[in-house]
Formats: structure tokens, C-alpha cells, sequence
């Protein structure tokens, strides 16, 4: 064994030794994650530690002592911090059949989040988070979602690395797949009702602008757009739609949208208002402000993020304050839509200093405080809509055909996003089922379709027959050739043994260089001895590298026959595999050859 293997041996027994010890510790930080509930809370079996200097896993499991058990939800709102924070806890799966979670952060704007999750004798790791492009995420969702597949009986220590230069919310559950993706339906069918209301109601307004030559209407429009550039950056849906690209700086977007969209309320304010007419200095204290929010918002593009961020909280709490004081002075001078204003600002205001709040750790994070200024905003857009449209009552008709319009249009964005949603949503079926090398199920999927056939084995009353194939001798070829000839001998081998598959039987790559038939009415056994000498011959036929070269793999096949309604997968996946690794063991020569095309 050459040195590089004995330093990776060490350091495997390394973490391994630190992971059973810290498991002695945190045995109460355990959760039971029972199929027969679709949803658990991690937060109340969660140590957290926060540090100000970057650590890698290997230094963190050296220092589980530092660790703090959580104690309330508001134990995981760390504000605006800097450093990383890690999260720690266990899970079990007390079932004795392999089960799939998904470990949900429910907080959309982290930055970066790594899970990283300890087994016995090595270590998954997992990334997502707002600032890393779709392609890198473990899952592609707004949110940082992780799948962890716990074989039967096994617990796994999870540890997440969670850095963001905003507020840091880190409530976390794990849900099963199926339960997730329906919640996920549900929240994108309101998150779209939302955004297509900001998107309706700007571009009405922005249409009325064209129509009725009233800047007051494009100001609002301004300010909607801007709102809804800074919301949609928050929520993760323009991240996962539009600009996934811009990386670290996407955070940066939330603060340049808001900031935009408190200088053009206060400019909206002025025009509907009239403070020019009615109330002179406040109209010239609002023009400072306003001139305040531009410089802000320079600076936001200048200054690091995590500053701009605090600057867009003071800068849009105080223009919701101003504003509101300002309205309730201009309804006690009897100004026209003043009151409405002052209704639809006092939402608004309420909205906008529980985001504020709860970004600087003063309010804990539930539910109202993560979507209070959606809820403030959409209530106060519309009725500030509705005094627009007050004023100007002569315009009845061409308004109400707007309407019409901005309904139909509202459909239309909402039928959009819903493709996209199911878009996304059948890509993640995808992922969750097929290996992405060879486009073969994967064991997930395997699993799902063997438990289907079995069904259907025990109904028929007709075998189900398992072949489990294993390459020989296929590591010579990574260690000669490289890892991607290695790809792409996976990929030709799994190519052959498609099309030997019959129509309706099922192929997987279970792992590495292992594959899996699983064949569904088998009349006589000598189908399959036809079927394994089919699957012998093809792959003893040489496979042409990329590079020229001429190559053989050998394989050892293990064949199992379901004989009763009460087999299992696990027992024909057994039993198939101790028969190909008796045939392996049979087996006295086991070549690869190699010669010029």
C-alpha cells in the first residue's frame, strides 16, 4: 500500500474514532425518523456552535465539547453575524428497510450551506445555498435541501455548515420526499399568486402611466418593481429561475431592490400626496430623504454586503416611518386619499419593521416575521392601487378594462410559473431516481420499482428474478486509463445490458461497478440461463476507449428467483449477491486486456 492510501486510512479511522466518541455524547440528540411520519423538527435535537474562524470538519469533531444544545427556536436566529455557524444532530432510522429524508432549511437567503453527513466508515457531503450556481446545489430549490438515505437500522450524525452575510434563521426538519414536494406545491402556488399580484399591479400602473401621462403611476410601478426584484431574491425564486449566476453577490440584490424601492415610495408618496401643495416642508423633508436613499443605494454597490444589508434595513424602516407620519399630517389637513394612505402605509410599516426586526435578531422567527412583508405589502399595494384608481373615479372604464386585462395577464403568469414548477418538480424525480453516468435507475429507484413488481409477483403468482453483475478486474482500468475511460466503460456496459433487457424489465447501476436486473414473469428458468449467457457474451466483447484502446471486463453474475408472496427486496438482493461473490470467488484468472484499435 503506498503512503497516499496509508494517510487515508488514518484519517478514515480518525473520523471515525472521533464520531463514536462524540456519539456517546450526544445519544439524547437523537431522532427516531419513524415512515410512519411525513415530517420531524431537528431544531429540538440540534447542538449548535458558532465560530468567527473558518474550520473544517476534521477540526470541528475535534471540538463537539464547544457545542450548545438548542433550547428554543430562537436559539437558531443568529442575526446578522459573522463566521460560520454549525449545526449538529442525529438521525435513526428505526425501519429495516432503507428510507430517503430530506433535510429542509426553511430560511431561504443562506449563503452557503454544507451538510455533512458521518456514517461508519465514511463521510457524504452535501452543498447548497443562495450563492452557489443550480448546478452545484444538492438539490435545485429555492431553499438548501439535502436528501439522506438511511439504510435499515442506521443512525447518522449530521453536521451543517451554515455562512451567510445576512440574517441567520436556521430552523431545519427532515420530511419525507413525498410529504416535501407536496408542501413545496402548496407554498409555490401562493408564492406565484403573490409575484404575479406585484407583477399585475406594477404593470397595470405602468400602463396607466403610458395612458394617463400621471407620473404618480410610474413611481408606483417603480416601486414595485423594485419591492418585488428584492423579494424575489430573498425567497430563493429568482435565484432558482432567473440569476443564479450572480453567485456571492446575490444577496447583494436583496439590498439594492429594497433601498430602490424606498427612494421611489417616498417619490410616489410626494406626487400622491401633493406635498408640494399641501405641505411644503414636508415635502422638502422628503426631498432629503429621498436624496439619503440614492446615496444609500450608491453605497450598497460599493460596500461590503453585509453592511448594505443593515443600511437597507434602516433605510427602508425609516422611510416607512417618514411616510406614515407624513400621510397621518396630510389626513388631518383633509388631503384627498390621505387616510387610505395612511391605512395602506400602516400595513406596510408594520410589515416592514417585523422584517426588520427579526433581520436584527430582536424578534424571534416564526412563521408572521419570515412572511410579514409579503403579507404588509400585498395588502398595502393593493389598497394604495385601489386610492389611485379613487382618484381618478372619471377614468372608470378604461380602468376597469385594465383590470380585466391585468386579471387575464395574472392567469398567465401564474400557468407560467406553474410549468416551471412542475418543470422543476419532474427534474427532481429525475434526480432522485436515476444515476445522472449512465441514465440507468439508481438504488432509490431501483428500490421503488422492486417494491411495485413484488407486488405484482405475489398477485400473479409469478416469479420475480433478481441478477445482480458485477465487473472484474475494473479498477486497473481507473488506475491505467484514468477515471473518465473508467465512465465511460460504466456507461457502454450499462448500454449492453439495456438492450438485453426485456421490455418491462427493469435496469440499475446499485453502485460503483455493480448492476441490477430485476426481471418480472419468468416462465422457466431457462430463460434465465439465456438471459445470463446473453449478458456474459455481450460484455466479453471488447470496449473501444475514447483514446483508441481496446479493452475487456470480465463479470460475475448472482442470480436470485423469488419462490413465495413473502420474499423482500433485501432477501433477493441478498441472496444474489452471495452467489455472484461465490462465482467471483470460483473464478481463478481474471483479465482486462488491451491493444490499438
Amino acid at each position: 500500500m503506498d503512503a497516499n492510501g496509508c494517510l487515508k486510512r488514518l484519517f478514515a479511522t480518525f473520523l471515525t474514532l472521533l464520531l463514536i466518541a462524540g456519539s456517546q455524547v450526544n445519544a439524547a440528540d437523537t431522532l427516531s425518523a419513524s415512515p410512519e411520519h411525513d415530517r420531524y423538527s431537528l431544531n429540538n435535537v440540534t447542538r449548535y456552535w458558532h465560530t468567527d474562524t473558518p474550520l473544517t470538519l476534521r477540526d470541528v469533531l475535534a471540538r463537539t465539547d464547544d457545542f450548545q444544545p438548542v433550547t428554543s427556536e430562537s436559539d437558531l436566529h443568529f442575526g446578522y453575524t459573522q463566521g460560520d455557524t454549525w449545526l449538529t444532530t442525529r438521525l435513526h432510522n428505526p425501519s429495516p428497510r432503507p428510507a430517503t429524508w430530506l433535510v429542509t432549511f426553511e430560511y431561504p437567503f443562506l449563503d452557503h450551506v454544507t451538510l455533512y453527513t458521518l456514517r461508519a466508515h465514511f463521510t457524504d457531503v452535501q452543498q447548497s445555498g443562495s450563492a452557489l450556481p443550480l448546478s452545484e446545489r444538492a438539490l435545485a430549490h429555492r431553499q438548501a435541501i439535502f436528501p439522506v438515505t438511511l439504510a435499515g437500522d442506521e443512525t447518522v450524525t449530521l453536521y451543517s455548515q451554515v455562512s451567510a452575510v445576512g440574517s441567520k434563521v436556521l430552523n431545519y426538519s427532515v420530511m419525507t420526499p413525498e410529504a416535501f414536494y407536496a408542501q413545496n406545491d402548496r407554498h409555490n402556488f401562493w408564492l406565484a399568486t403573490y409575484f404575479g399580484m406585484l407583477l399585475a399591479l406594477g404593470l397595470y400602473n405602468f400602463l396607466l402611466f403610458f395612458g394617463l401621462k400621471e407620473r404618480v403611476f410610474l413611481y408606483y410601478s417603480l416601486f414595485a418593481f423594485g419591492f418585488t426584484l428584492a423579494i424575489l431574491t430573498f425567497n430563493g425564486l429568482g435565484t432558482l429561475i432567473f440569476w443564479s449566476f450572480l453567485g456571492e453577490q446575490t444577496a447583494r440584490l436583496v439590498a439594492i431592490g429594497f433601498t430602490f424601492a424606498s427612494a421611489m415610495a417616498t417619490l410616489f408618496a410626494q406626487s400622491f400626496l401633493n406635498t408640494w401643495r399641501y405641505s411644503p416642508r414636508w415635502h422638502r423633508t422628503l426631498t432629503r430623504f429621498r436624496f439619503v436613499c440614492w446615496g444609500v443605494l450608491i453605497t450598497v454597490f460599493v460596500i461590503p454586503i453585509q453592511p448594505a444589508l443593515i443600511l437597507m434595513d434602516i433605510a427602508g424602516f425609516t422611510a416607512a416611518l417618514l411616510l406614515l407620519v407624513c400621510g397621518l399630517y396630510c389626513s388631518w389637513r383633509r388631503v384627498p386619499s390621505a387616510r387610505l394612505f395612511v391605512v395602506a402605509w400602516s400595513i406596510f410599516l408594520l410589515g416592514a419593521a417585523v422584517f426588520a426586526l427579526r433581520n436584527m435578531s430582536i424578534l424571534p422567527a416564526n412563521f408572521v416575521t419570515l412572511h410579514g412583508i409579503q403579507i404588509g405589502s400585498a395588502i398595502e399595494m393593493l389598497l394604495l392601487s385601489f386610492a389611485l384608481a379613487a382618484r381618478f373615479n372619471k377614468l372608470k372604464r378604461q380602468k376597469e378594462q385594465a383590470q380585466t386585462d391585468t386579471v387575464a395577464m395574472l392567469k398567465k403568469q401564474e400557468a407560467i410559473l406553474e410549468a416551471k414548477v412542475a418543470t422543476r418538480t419532474e427534474a427532481l424525480e429525475k434526480l432522485a431516481n436515476y444515476d445522472m453516468l449512465t441514465g440507468l435507475l439508481n438504488r432509490h429507484g431501483l428500490v421503488r420499482h422492486a417494491d411495485a413488481a413484488l407486488a405484482r409477483s405475489h398477485t400473479h403468482g409469478e416469479p420475480l428474478a433478481l441478477i445482480m453483475c458485477d465487473l472484474d478486474r475494473f479498477k486497473p482500468i481507473n488506475d491505467q486509463y484514468g477515471h473518465e475511460a473508467g465512465d465511460f466503460v460504466l456507461q457502454q456496459v450499462a448500454k449492453r445490458l439495456e438492450h438485453i433487457a426485456r421490455e418491462g424489465d427493469h435496469c440499475a447501476r446499485f453502485g460503483g461497478d455493480e448492476f441490477i436486473l430485476l426481471l418480472e414473469q419468468i416462465q422457466h428458468p431457462s430463460l434465465l440461463e439465456d438471459i445470463c449467457s446473453r449478458i456474459t457474451q455481450a460484455l466479453s466483447d471488447p470496449i473501444k476507449l475514447p483514446c483508441g484502446t481496446m479493452i475487456h471486463v470480465g463479470i460475475s453474475i448472482g442470480v436470485t428467483l423469488s419462490r413465495d408472496g413473502n420474499a423482500t427486496f433485501a432477501q433477493l438482493l441478498k441472496e444474489a449477491d452471495r452467489q455472484m461473490y461465490a462465482q467471483k470467488s470460483r473464478q481463478t484468472k481474471r483479465f482486462y486486456g488491451y491493444g490499438s484499435a
